[in-house]
């Protein structure tokens, strides 16, 4: 394929575990036409039509159901693309995220910039490819948390991981005695879900810089704005949605909190040491009164496990180990944060205990926290699509 993958299209491939790439042959050349080229199986599986690419120098714009393109005169800059092992080139992040704009509400701009800032991704692989990637999680039977972003011999960069989750399944008796109830009804399995761990795509330094960089440019100051709401770096799509329940301003359906930080490094006391058995501890939210030096540990909760067993974090000595050095921690969840009256009781409580003035929502602020919590508490997978089907 001749032109540059840009925009929803790129965001695609940039979700796509490195591992997936390598399972797929290389697309046929755009001589071969646009309609052969919409039924490789990369297409087909991961990039999905129509594919959005930058257009030619001198050709005119195509919208179709296969391609759709966009003139973009950045293309041309050095460093602005990447050469794929699968016969195309695409944007690289930032510019991915830039040549969105176009096409995604603000909201979903938002959380596409937290997941490539951040230390995850979100993408659901053909039962194919699970099966094949089944095979090699064997390989890692032993893998634990603290070497989840470790090297691996023979390894030249930290692989993806896939996130598991336990669910319980029902069995003849006489079958699955293992971890059976005693019914010898039930016994929970791993099954692998859509989110994966890896390393961040993009720093939130250099999307800052290059946001200032590109405002004053066509849809350059919706990038901007945009990347004004990306305040730090998420491990997961339910700590994105909490943020931004908790710091975006009570008028766009927040709660308003001015200081708050996401996976925040905490030096631990020698007594909170002995507890959590490190040196430091990260909080996944952390809301601050700088003036009464006071801060609250938001918790967010989800069940979910890494490799064939090990647990992500040791949760519960973590959180024993910051209540010791005089954090309050909550423990929140996904059905909390989608529940208005047991956030709203959230919100008060660290309102509390940080000494901050608690004020109750207008009407007008309720519904668009409404509006908010429906954006952020979505399928993940079906941000980016275009045409476009959430809003």
């Amino acid at each position: 394929m001749d032109e540059i993958v840009c925009a929803n299209t790129a965001f695609r491939y940039w979700r796509c575990p490195p591992q997936v790439h390598d399972l797929y042959p290389r697309l046929p050349s755009s001589d071969d036409g646009w309609r052969a080229l919409s039924q490789a199986p990369f297409v087909t599986d991961v990039l999905k039509t129509p594919i959005i690419a930058v257009a030619s120098p001198g050709c005119c714009n195509h919208h179709s159901g296969l391609r759709s393109t966009i003139r973009w005169e950045g293309a041309s800059d050095t460093g602005t693309t990447t050469d794929t092992h699968l016969g195309f080139s695409v944007t690289n992040p930032l510019n991915t995220l830039f040549t969105m704009t176009r096409f995604v509400s603000q909201i979903d701009l938002v959380l596409a910039m937290y997941e490539l800032c951040g230390w995850f991704s979100v993408f659901e692989p053909t039962p194919a490819v699970e099966m094949q990637l089944k095979i090699a999680l064997k390989e890692n039977r032993n893998s634990s948390t603290q070497d989840l972003f470790e090297l691996g011999e023979g390894e030249d960069e930290i692989p993806w991981k896939q996130v598991y989750a336990r669910t319980t399944v029902k069995v003849p008796a006489n079958e699955g005695q293992t971890n059976n109830r005693e019914d010898g009804r039930e016994v929970t399995k791993l099954k692998g879900t859509s989110l994966w761990m890896r390393k961040p795509l993009i720093e939130l330094s250099d999307l800052h810089r290059f946001a200032e960089k590109v405002k004053s440019q066509m849809w350059g100051k919706q990038f901007y704005d945009a990347a004004q709401q990306v305040i730090g770096i998420a491990a997961s799509p339910l700590e994105v949605a909490g943020v931004l329940l908790l710091s975006r301003s009570r008028r766009l359906g927040g709660s308003g909190f001015r200081y708050v930080y996401l996976n925040d490094l905490t030096p631990l006391s020698e007594e909170a040491q002995s507890i959590a058995g490190q040196k430091v501890c990260y909080g996944d939210i952390v809301i601050v009164n700088p003036i009464l030096m006071k801060a609250a540990i938001i918790e967010i909760q989800g069940e979910v496990i890494h490799g064939s067993g090990a647990v992500l974090d040791q949760d519960a000595e973590r959180m024993t180990a910051l209540q010791s050095m005089g954090f309050d921690v909550f423990l929140v969840t996904h059905d909390m944060l989608n529940d208005k009256k047991q956030l709203d009781a959230i919100v008060k409580s660290v309102c509390s205990r940080l000494g901050i003035r608690y004020k109750a929502k207008s009407e007008a602020m309720k519904r668009a926290e409404t509006r908010l919590r429906a954006n952020v508490l979505c399928n993940w997978l079906e941000l980016g699509n275009y045409p476009a089907t959430r809003r």
